[in-house]
């Protein structure tokens, strides 16, 4: 039992699988085993595949003023401002990053810039962490990128 009380944390995963929901991935299993870990200290979690969303290519918070007919960031963001922690998970393809992964962290670049109520960059005190799945070829370049 632990001394601290992580009970009004929250954890949100973004599992960037090439997989669409429900066909089962590597990394949707290295996800439950974390989960496992933050819920027994009392963290709430909640797990999201951005595949299954319609997220717009681009660099701006909301791609439906830049063309876009349809943009689901702005609603997954709201997620993202509202976790505590913020977990990057996802496969190596060719020694790099899945697809997914590069666009979910553009689009989280795209509101790098915002301030919060007490005027601190939007992710300031929050908590970063990822999680890479597949052949050990790229892994520490992987978690780089997703680090950074």
């Amino acid at each position: 039992m632990s001394a601290y009380d992580f009970s009004s944390l929250s954890a949100l995963f973004l599992n960037c699988t090439l997989k669409k929901s429900p066909e089962p991935s590597h990394t949707e299993k290295i996800i439950d085993l974390s989960q496992a870990i933050m819920r027994k200290q009392g963290v709430t979690t909640e797990v999201i595949r951005p595949i299954d969303l319609d997220l717009a290519t681009g660099v701006y918070p909301d791609m439906r003023e830049h063309g876009w007919e349809t943009d689901d960031w702005p609603e997954l963001y709201k997620k993202v401002t509202n976790a505590d922690i913020l977990v990057i998970a996802g496969p190596i393809w060719l020694g790099d990053n899945s697809s997914i992964t590069k666009k979910t962290i553009e689009r989280l670049y795209a509101n790098s810039s915002e301030l919060n109520k007490d005027g601190q960059y939007a992710y300031y005190g929050k908590v970063g962490g990822c999680l890479i799945t597949g052949n050990e070829d790229g892994i520490k370049h992987c978690a780089m990128n997703v680090l950074y």
